[in-house]
């Protein structure tokens, strides 16, 4: 579709998943369907029809490498712990190592947690947070603005990448490198909605280029194969994700990063005002075990990388070419979660100036429909 956007389209935007909830989710739902596809092809079977059993998190304290007191805090005694049911975004997936290596170190037990990573094929996060009938999800910085404005008490109580994620990618003997190259080239992203339709609209905003001026079609979840095929120009995708895999086939592509034009608030921990007001301990202990895993992966991706292994069966019975892959995605992962303000905030860290720009944005874009109140948006009382 190549008009402007319309009342129409903000509206069916919006009603998806109420908060455009679907904004971070294509993110890991897309890596997640080609990493799935690729090592059902490796072991000669065929997709699933229906969704994957909830994985739960083993909640185990007292493993060899659980922590010490020095490293984490020591759960009591034969302590009854509390289990908690975090919404994760379609399958097990390497990017989710901080959630797995936290566990396998016992730093969730260790704050007298007991971890249920829900990977169903949910869509409506954002509503189930609300709701609570799960403790906490990830969501986009867009989405929460999104959710509270339409009365939804939903909050972000850490940020997992410091720099919005999505990037616009085409072949090198395109020449395409800027935003004002994209004009009358054909486009491919998912859908009208999500993070590469956010993010280019933000792009354009930060670039005052219409819409219409672009050839925007809609190509599902198939981005490589469709500019691989040559059947758009440009493709939407992530920086750690979709770059990676062409370059593996041996296709040199030019990357333009959303990030470097317009500072949109991405990804985070989130949960809801209840949990917060009556639960303080448990957000506490959850976000401060979660913020060790991603500093463990950190300082140690082939430790993380690991811990993915023994979460998902799939990849650690997979070829080599295949974990190669997903261990640069995982490496290309985390310079998302650093930043200079991290280094002086420490990970996780919310940075109100990102939000401000997403909240300035979405009003003038027409997606926001009235101003929402930033200071109850996201919180940094529970990072440290």
């Amino acid at each position: 579709m190549t008009s402007d956007v319309t009342s129409d389209k903000m509206t069916a935007i919006c009603n998806l998943q109420s908060t455009i909830n679907q904004g971070r989710i294509p993110m890991f739902r897309r890596m997640a369907i080609i990493l799935l596809t690729a090592l059902l092809a490796a072991c000669g079977t065929s997709a699933p029809a229906s969704a994957p059993t909830p994985s739960t998190g083993s909640g185990q304290s007292a493993a060899p490498d659980a922590p010490t007191a020095a490293s984490a805090p020591t759960a009591a005694a034969n302590q009854t712990l509390r289990e908690i049911t975090v919404a994760m975004p379609y399958i097990p997936n390497v990017q989710f190592a901080q959630f797995y290596l936290a566990d396998k170190k016992g730093y969730y037990a260790a704050a007298g947690l007991k971890i249920k990573f829900d990977y169903n094929f949910e869509t409506d996060v954002i509503q189930r947070i609300a709701q609570g009938t799960v403790q906490f999800g990830m969501g986009s910085g867009d989405s929460i603005l999104l959710a509270r404005a339409q009365g939804l008490p939903v909050v972000t109580v850490a940020t997992s990448n410091q720099r919005f994620p999505t990037v616009f990618f085409s072949k090198v003997e395109a020449n395409i490198k800027t935003p004002a190259d994209l004009k009358g080239k054909s486009v491919g992203i998912p859908g009208h909605f999500g993070a590469s339709y956010i993010g280019l609209l933000a792009m354009l905003y930060a670039n005052k280029i219409k819409e219409s001026e672009l050839n925007i079609q809609d190509i599902g979840f198939a981005q490589v194969a469709a500019l691989s095929a040559g059947k758009v120009q440009v493709a939407s995708g992530y920086g750690n994700n979709e770059p990676l895999q062409l370059d593996q086939q041996g296709i040199k592509v030019n990357v333009i990063n959303v990030a470097d034009f317009y500072p949109l608030a991405s990804d985070g921990i989130v949960t809801s005002e209840a949990q917060i007001k009556d639960q303080a301990a448990i957000v506490h202990g959850f976000v401060r075990a979660t913020l060790k895993g991603v500093q463990d992966v950190i300082a140690n991706p082939d430790e993380g990388f690991q811990a993915a292994l023994d979460v998902i069966p799939e990849l650690k019975s997979a070829d080599a070419k295949t974990q190669d892959l997903q261990r640069k995605v995982l490496q290309a992962t985390l310079p998302y979660w650093q930043s200079d303000l991290t280094k002086q905030q420490g990970v996780g860290f919310s940075d109100i100036k990102s939000w401000q720009a997403t909240h300035t944005f979405l009003r003038d874009s027409g997606l926001l429909k009235s101003d929402v109140d930033l200071s109850k948006a996201f919180t940094n009382d529970f990072i440290k």
